[in-house]
This record gives structure tokens, sequence and C-alpha cells, in this order.
């Protein structure tokens, strides 16, 4: 969701607020309420605001987001309570359940622990929220408080600075273990060109040093035109599992390309396809179900971002030359992450120089960046 749409959010919360069919609903002060503004008062101001939204023809129809406050369903200062909302108009076609499966992707990748949130025991979306895998923690005869625990992934999410979904293992692999993968792809004569590292793993293959961590996968981005080229590559090295694939998902009805993942010496590789309009850089990728618990296609804009500013060509130590994502763009990615573990890879970043103006100006276009689901299962 851009930061510029983040006043919507008041409207959204009035139509989230509960009323038993046939009783009146509240008026629309009631959103100023102390009680309820802290749901939405400057919001994106403040660290762990995040919010994804649903937009059909150009409207913003659906928004799902969380933040730290003591609302309804607080639990404690580590878990961000979430609100989600449709608009009457749009409800009943699975948009809820896509969002709500969208900010927990975002949520997961911030490495937050889980997500809570306040419900009535009348209102419909209660049943949602149990399919959801949402518990209930604490209530009463009139509303219950439900918590949902998030696998934390190896991978990032979309606009992070990286594409994957999916994880190798539980643990992960070795730095020199997921940089060797790296290399063998990149260095691939039919894929010159074709293909340019994103993810934590930039800064370590450039510097030639070592992370000293794990990493759940290694993640390329490729031009959507590219894809094909990928894929017949993964054939003919016995890399491709149909299963991996979002063309093979049966929430993908329109065949619309939202990447590829692959296993190469043990190491889950993602490629996922980006391209570039006026309006910036289009980012796609795929959750899946073997990984994440469903399959979604989603696609994050940064605004005002040009492929020049994404992407570059780095030499590295040992001569060879790679496509890369710009040291600046992984920066921010990582900045506005906030993950603990991302310091080190901000760290490293800080080590060997980076433009400032660019990093400025990247760091401002991925707070403004929307995340859309396109479909899910």
């Amino acid at each position: 969701m851009l930061s510029a749409e983040y006043g919507l959010l008041d409207g959204f919360l009035y139509e989230a607020i509960y009323t038993e069919p046939g009783a009146p609903r509240p008026p629309r002060s009631a959103t100023k309420d102390p009680t309820l503004r802290v749901y939405v008062e400057d919001f994106g101001a403040h660290p762990g605001d995040v919010a994804v939204c649903a937009e059909e023809n150009d409207e913003v129809v659906g928004a799902a987001w969380a933040r730290f406050m003591r609302g309804y369903g607080f639990i404690d200062d580590s878990v961000p309570e979430l609100a989600v909302s449709v608009l009457p108009a749009w409800r009943g076609r699975g948009i809820g359940a896509a969002l709500l499966k969208g900010l927990f992707e975002r949520c997961s990748a911030a490495g937050l622990p889980a997500v809570s949130l306040s419900v009535q025991r009348a209102n419909p979306a209660a049943r949602l929220y149990e399919r959801l895998g949402f518990r209930e923690v604490a209530g009463d005869d009139a509303e219950m408080v439900m918590v949902l625990p998030l696998a934390v992934p190896h991978g990032r999410a979309a606009g992070d600075g990286s594409c994957s979904q999916a994880r190798a293992t539980d643990d992960g692999v070795s730095c020199s273990q997921a940089c060797a993968t790296a290399m063998r792809v990149l260095t691939a004569p039919e894929l010159a060109g074709h293909v340019a590292l994103a993810g934590g793993l930039v800064p370590w293959v450039v510097s030639g040093h070592d992370s000293g961590r794990l990493h759940g996968d290694v993640d390329f981005a490729v031009r959507l035109e590219d894809m094909p080229t990928v894929r017949t590559w993964l054939r003919a090295m016995g890399f491709y599992e149909a299963a991996l694939d979002s063309l093979a998902l049966a929430c993908n009805a329109t065949g619309e390309d939202y990447g590829v993942h692959a296993r190469i010496d043990d190491v889950l590789v993602s490629f996922c396809p980006y391209r570039f309009d006026d309006c910036g850089l289009h980012q796609r990728n795929a959750a899946l179900v073997m990984t994440d618990g469903f399959d979604a296609l989603l696609e994050a804009l940064l605004p005002d971002v040009v492929e020049g500013d994404y992407l570059e060509e780095r030499a590295l130590p040992n001569g060879n030359v790679i496509s890369c994502a710009t040291l600046e763009s992984v920066r921010a990615a990582k900045v506005v992450s906030g993950r603990a573990k991302d310091a080190h890879d901000i760290a490293e970043i800080d080590a060997m120089g980076y433009d400032a103006p660019r990093f400025e100006q990247l760091l401002t276009a991925y707070r403004a960046m929307r995340i859309v689901v396109a479909a899910h299962e």
C-alpha cells in the first residue's frame, strides 16, 4: 500500500466495525474514539507499521494492516495487532483472505513471531480467522482475542530486495554454499545477461567475505520476458520441478508468470520476474503451499524506480563480473525491513561504500512500496 493511501485506512477502519444484521451503523465519527484511533493514527510514521491493499479498476477496495499498539487485541509488545476491511460491495469474493495472507507474508518476512486481532464472536469473519490458523487466547461472552503464530522464512517478502517465498531447509545453508550456488547460476553461459543476483546474499558475493550466518535461499531477479530462458535452462540441467513453478499453481487462472523456484546443489533458488513501466518497478513472486502453507501470487510496486538504480554490473574480487541488485537497493530494503539479522548485511554494505543520494531515493521508494495479492488458493 502506498504511503499516500494511508489516509484511506480511516474509512476502512469504519467499515471494519461490526454490527449485528439489522442494527444501525454507528456514525462515521466513531473512528475518532481514542480506542479506535490507535489503529490508524499517524500510520506509517512508526516502526513496524505495515499495510497491504486490494485494487479493482484502480480503486482500493480492501486493506489489511498491522502495527504495534495497545488495541482490543493486544497480547504483548512483541506482537503487532492487525485489522482487515473490505468495502461492502466487494465482500464474499475472497479478498479479505487474500489480503490477510499478503499481510502475514510481510510480517513473517520482518521476523515477527505472531500477529493478533480482536473479533466479536457473532462476526462471521471469526470463522475465516479460524480457517487461517488463528486460535483464541482470551475473551469473554461477546469478543475474543486471537493469535496466529508466524513461521519466519529464511527467504524475504516481495519488495525487500529479494523474491523468494520458499526455503531450502529449516536451517538454511552456509554462506559459502549459497555463494557457490549463486555463482553457478551467474556464470552459466545460457543465463548470461538474463539473471541478476538479489537479496541479502549480494553484499557477501560482492565483497567476497563470509556472512557467518545461514542463508535460506538464493534470489535472482529476471526480466519478465527472460523467464522462458530460465525455465529452459532449469529443464536442461534437470532442476525443474512443476510443483515449484508459479505457472502450475491452481490459483494462477490467468497463466501469468510470477516466477519459478528450483533446488540447485541442495540450495533453494528463486527466479522472480520484474518489469518497469512509467510507474516504476514491478517485482513479482509466488508463495507456495509446500513452504508457506498457501499458494499466492504477489506483485510489489516500487514507485519511481528505474532499472539503473535497481540493478548493476559488479566486478568481484576474483575478476568475474556479475549482474546484481545495487548495494543501495539492498541497503534500502534491509533498512525498511528492520530485522535484527539485516544489521550485519547493512554493515557489510557500509564497509564497501554506497551512493548516498541513490540510497535515499530508493529508501523513499521502498517505504512507499505497494504489494498486491493477484491471486491465492
